[in-house]
């Protein structure tokens, strides 16, 4: 039986459509250019129970404090090596989640409806236990949001679309064949990345628990690939540097503007050594112009300013974690110049790239000044790699 995922064109979807639709490309289906056979021996039914709270990261939420439940339910498939990087990776566990809550007691929260993707890493693999960690990104639907009028209280959360992004730590014992059960600790996490303020987010750690059933017995491992022995790089003792020339591209709102728009441009210029087939790392030069700078600079100025001296240079530290035409990007830097200095001199940077070709790639980025979201962009690049000798 042949399994296939179509994608539709987002149209003029908002960002966090295209965050949701990228990341179900992405995530859910790491090679999705290479067609392969659905495996239904290796399908798993999950429930889970979740019990936590809502963070209080900000002094206003502090009359949201208390603790509640929430349901979760999953479809996952279970590697077993078919595919490079699933060896590579510990035969991971990638599969689809639906989680459902209601928001505490106050009646300005509502519920949160989250569908997304997931891949489970697997840290300690033994034949009745794991220890693994989940990530998880995808879409939330919440039913309340803040009104200036209906709802003027709950400035957590500015729009019913969201971004869910869920971190899991868990045990998984395997008592029989067709049975898993697991506990641990979650973080689930939503927010519009800014697209409508307010936006400090909503943050929910739980403890969780859980019952998984498989159908059929699940596949053997295919351990043996046909890789170099040595070393990554061409036998004649050449290695390379691997050069990203990117775009980003978003909007946003300002929490004071009424409601009003701004379009946001970055570029960046990478350079990454690959420290093996899992990981790089190298540096970054960043380059970007937020139109909302030129509301914060001219409450302090009161001299015209050069529109160009909003952009804003910055350095920083890159590492990928990479699975075939997929990598998971993390950046920390500084910038180095422009005219605002409201969001502090440090910014981080975590986002996902697509190669669509050998040398073409797309880009997912969320853009952060510590726990606050700046942004979330997409945008296009290309790659090219840069050889040379040790000797």
């Amino acid at each position: 039986m042949q399994f296939h995922v179509k994608y539709r064109n987002p149209g003029k979807a908002s960002l966090v459509k295209v965050l949701a639709s990228v990341l179900l490309i992405t995530l859910a289906i790491p090679s999705a250019a290479q067609p392969h056979r659905f495996q239904a021996s290796n399908l798993l039914f999950e429930a889970r129970v979740n019990y936590g709270f809502l963070i209080a990261h900000h002094l206003e939420m502090e009359i949201y404090n208390s603790h509640f439940p929430t349901l979760e339910f999953s479809v996952s498939q279970a590697t077993y090596g078919k595919r490079q990087w699933e060896a590579l990776y510990n035969y991971p566990v990638t599969g689809v989640s639906y989680w459902n809550a209601r928001l505490g007691n106050s009646p300005d929260l509502g519920f949160a409806h989250a569908l997304y993707p997931f891949i489970s890493f697997p840290l300690i693999k033994k034949d009745k236990q794991e220890v693994n960690f989940r990530l998880g990104a995808g879409l939330a639907y919440l039913t309340k949001k803040f009104d200036r009028l209906s709802n003027y209280k709950y400035n957590a959360i500015g729009s019913h679309l969201n971004a869910a992004i869920n971190l899991t730590m868990e045990y998984r014992w395997k008592p029989v064949k067709h049975l898993q059960l697991s506990g641990g600790i979650q973080l689930m996490h939503f927010s519009n990345g800014s697209t409508r303020t307010p936006n400090f987010g909503l943050n929910i750690p739980s403890v969780t628990g859980g019952a998984a059933f498989r159908i059929n017995a699940e596949n053997p491992y295919i351990r043996r690939r046909i890789r170099p022995s040595l070393k990554m790089y061409e036998f004649d003792g050449k290695e390379f540097i691997e050069v990203k020339l990117g775009t980003t591209f978003a909007t946003k709102e300002s929490g004071d503007t009424d409601g009003r728009r701004f379009f946001i441009y970055s570029g960046f210029l990478m350079a990454m050594k690959n420290l093996d087939y899992k990981h790089k790392a190298g540096l970054c030069f960043d380059l970007s112009w937020d139109g909302s700078d030129s509301l914060l600079v001219a409450r302090s100025n009161y001299k015209p300013y050069n529109p160009r001296e909003l952009t804003k240079p910055g350095l920083s530290a890159a590492y990928e974690l990479v699975l075939a035409r997929t990598s998971f990007a993390f950046n920390l830097g500084f910038y180095l110049g422009g005219k605002d200095k409201s969001e502090g001199m440090t910014y981080y940077k975590m986002g996902i790239h697509y190669l669509i070709s050998n040398n073409i790639f797309a880009n997912l980025t969320l853009k952060t000044h510590f726990a606050r979201a700046d942004y979330v962009g997409i945008g296009l690049g290309y790659r090219f790699k840069w050889g040379y000798y040790l000797k």
